[in-house]
């Protein structure tokens, strides 16, 4: 398939297999699928190739240039090339909307565009930490095609003005957390082996909902008499793990007898993607009766057993290094919230102590209503 024909944007030839196109394809494959919501009756359309929709969006050069960035180191992980993808169709939208651009282009998007867009989305409720990574993705577009185009004269038209400040304190958004009595009603609610694989694999590794969709049984292996099982992590960083002797014989029943295929599927035999995990976590949580108000998330498994680690005494620097965080600030802010949390409930018992004797009448009268 020649440039031309790429950027001419058929949906046939975008699916259809060509050993000269392997690195498209590959790209395709790795960006997967997407159900595009309607704007105006908010449905989801049919599933279709985020490649083929970008392909649709952009114009040739900028189309060849998104392929180029996401299909590169600059973006190393499979699940942040597939939000890019998606915040790209999003700048796409707003370039048609505000600026009148059939199609997107680097350059597109003016300050003025994001500076109407920014208060429309506030408008909206959208967390700042949303926000700023979708402008952090423009961002990070201009870079990318500054350097790649050798044009000096490129800019990001997002600047420190733009972005909304993010209170690094603000608990009300932050992931959260599963006690250990609660962790083991979310187990207790799985019917079948194979669901109750999902929550305990994603919890004893602390891994990403990706990662372990894509753990395959040869993945596993028997090395000095050990059961290892080779994860690949994000950023395509190999992790060997040993497997605990419980948890293996708890692999070995859900796989029964299979010698092939990805290590969690569902009852039906068939491979689960992070939306069937998502739907599947779900309705355990809520079986179980955990977060009420919330859905239960691979997230949520993973920050709770960082946290677990953080309340058994293991050093920072071991979580770290078990969640596979590149920065210590990423783990902290996983277990400061737990130290915050307690903290602030000893202050507040503290308070307690100084009022109590002066406030027990006013309780005294109020019981013997």
């Amino acid at each position: 398939m020649t440039a031309d024909a790429i950027t001419a944007r058929p949906r046939a030839e975008l699916a259809r297999p060509g050993s000269a196109d392997e690195a498209l394809f590959w790209l395709r494959d790795t960006l997967g699928t997407v159900a595009p919501r309607d704007p105006v009756t908010r449905r989801l359309g049919e599933r279709r190739y985020r490649l083929e929709i970008l392909a649709e969006l952009c114009d040739r050069e900028t189309f060849l240039l998104v392929t180029s960035w996401l299909g590169s180191e600059a973006v190393p992980a499979v699940k942040s090339k597939q939000d890019y993808a998606d915040d790209l169709r999003l700048w796409a939208g707003a370039a048609r909307e505000l600026g009148g651009h059939e199609r997107f282009f680097v350059g597109a998007i003016t300050p003025g565009i994001i500076e109407t867009w920014t208060k429309v989305q506030k408008a909206q409720g959208k967390a700042a930490r949303t926000i700023n990574r979708r402008l952090s993705v423009l961002t990070a577009l201009t870079e990318y095609a500054k350097w790649k185009t050798k044009d000096s004269d490129l800019t990001s038209p997002v600047t420190k003005h733009d972005r909304v400040k993010v209170d690094p304190h603000d608990e009300t958004t932050a992931t959260p957390i599963l006690e250990v009595d609660e962790f083991q009603a979310v187990v207790n609610a799985a019917v079948t082996p194979r669901q109750a694989l999902v929550p305990v694999l994603i919890y004893t590794l602390a891994g990403r909902v990706t990662e372990c969709c894509t753990a395959q049984l040869h993945h596993l292996k028997v090395i000095s008499g050990e059961r290892k099982l080779d994860l690949r992590r994000k950023g395509d960083k190999g992790r060997i793990w040993t497997i605990p002797e419980r948890l293996g014989r708890l692999i070995d029943v859900c796989i029964d007898g299979r010698s092939e295929g990805p290590i969690l599927v569902d009852d039906e035999g068939g491979p689960m993607d992070r939306h069937a995990v998502d739907y599947l976590l779900t309705r355990l949580g809520k079986l179980a009766g955990v977060l009420p108000g919330r859905d239960l998330t691979p997230h949520v498994l993973r920050a709770s057993r960082l946290t677990h680690m953080h309340d058994a005494g293991r050093p920072v620097e071991e979580i770290q290094e078990y969640a596979d965080h590149a920065a210590i600030g990423t783990t902290l802010r996983y277990i400061r919230l737990r130290d915050s949390a307690v903290r602030k409930a000893r202050h507040a018992a503290a308070a307690v102590v100084v009022y109590d004797h002066l406030v027990d009448r006013f309780l005294r009268t109020s019981e013997a209503r």
